[in-house]
C-alpha cells in the first residue's frame, strides 16, 4: 500500500505544479484511471498492460529529456 500512496502523492504534487497547468486534465484523468484500476470497480476496463503501455511513453520521454 505504500507504493500506491506514494504514487498518489506524486500525482498530487504534479497537479499542484504550475509547470503542468496546461496538462492538468490529462494528469487528473491518469490519476483517476490509476485509482479506478487498483482500488475501484475498474469502470474504464484498464489492464496492467494498458496502464504499463500508457505510462511507459512518459518514462521514455522523460529519459530522453535528460
Amino acid at each position: 500500500m505504500a507504493a500506491f500512496d506514494r504514487a498518489l502523492e506524486l500525482f498530487d504534487l504534479t497537479l499542484e505544479d504550475r509547470r503542468w497547468e496546461t496538462r492538468r486534465k490529462e494528469i487528473a484523468r491518469a490519476r483517476e484511471v490509476f485509482c479506478d484500476y487498483l482500488v475501484g470497480d475498474n469502470e474504464y476496463g484498464s489492464t496492467a498492460a494498458s496502464l504499463d503501455s500508457y505510462f511507459l511513453a512518459f518514462a521514455v520521454a522523460a529519459r530522453r529529456a535528460r
